[in-house]
C-alpha cells in the first residue's frame, strides 16, 4: 500500500469516529501511528457549532459601573469558596452568592458596584475561567455575562448558598431585584447600600445544543 493511501484510510477512520462523538460537548483525540521507522502523533478536536440560544444578564450598571460576576470551570467548590472569601475580604465585596451552573462549573455574584479597572483587577487575581476574563475585550457590548436560563440539556444555574460579609460599597438594586425574581431565597439577603437604580440589560447568545 502506498504511503498516501495508508494515511487516507486512517483519516477516513478518524472521521467516522468523530461523527460518532458528535453528541458530546468537546472531545480531544490523540492518535499515534507507527509507520516504518517513524512515529506520527496527531491531536484532533471536535467542537459542536452553536445551534441553540440561551439568555444571560450583563453586569454593567446603568451608571457605568460593574457588579461582581465570576465563573469557575473544573474546580472543587471548597477551593472556590476559599478563594472567594479571600477576594471578599481583600476588596470589600460584601455578600457573595454561589450558584452551580453545571456538574463541574460554578458562578458567583456580589451586588457591590465596582469600577471597570478594579473589577478587572479582581478577576486577574482570581483562578476563574480565562475565557470569562477575556471575552469582553473581543465583543462589542464590553460586558461580562452570566447565564440564568437553560443551556441545551443543562438546567438553569442552581443557587447554593451565600458567603456573608458587611460592606460599605454601593450596591445595584436592579441586579438584586432581578436575581430575587429567579431565586426567591435571595430576598432575605437585603441590600444595605442600594443605589436605587432599576435598569438591567440582557443578552441572548447561541450555544451548542448538546452542552
Amino acid at each position: 500500500m502506498r504511503t498516501i493511501d495508508y494515511f487516507k484510510n486512517k483519516a477516513n477512520s478518524w472521521t467516522k469516529e468523530f461523527m460518532e462523538l458528535k453528541n458530546t460537548k468537546q472531545i480531544s483525540i490523540k492518535h499515534r501511528i507507527d509507520y516504518r521507522n517513524k512515529t506520527f502523533i496527531f491531536n484532533c478536536t471536535i467542537i459542536n457549532r452553536p445551534t441553540e440560544w440561551t439568555r444571560g444578564i450583563l453586569n454593567r450598571t446603568d451608571d457605568g459601573k460593574y457588579i461582581f460576576f465570576i465563573d469557575y470551570d473544573y474546580m472543587k467548590l471548597s477551593y472556590i469558596k476559599g478563594e472567594l472569601e479571600h477576594l471578599q475580604r481583600m476588596y470589600g465585596l460584601g455578600d457573595i452568592h454561589i450558584f452551580k451552573s453545571s456538574e463541574k462549573s460554578f458562578h458567583a455574584v456580589s451586588f457591590e458596584k465596582l469600577t471597570a479597572k478594579l473589577y478587572v483587577e479582581i478577576l486577574e487575581n482570581s483562578s476563574c475561567d480565562s475565557a470569562f476574563k477575556n471575552t469582553p475585550r473581543f465583543v462589542s457590548y464590553r460586558n461580562w455575562v452570566l447565564r440564568n436560563f437553560r443551556k441545551g440539556v443543562q438546567k438553569r444555574p442552581q443557587y447554593l448558598y451565600t458567603i456573608q460579609l458587611k460592606t460599605m460599597r454601593e450596591q445595584s438594586l436592579a441586579h438584586w431585584k432581578y436575581f430575587c425574581l429567579l431565586y426567591p431565597n435571595l430576598k432575605n439577603k437585603k441590600l444595605k447600600n442600594s443605589d436605587g437604580l432599576t435598569k438591567v440589560s440582557f443578552i441572548n447568545y447561541p450555544t451548542g445544543k448538546n452542552l
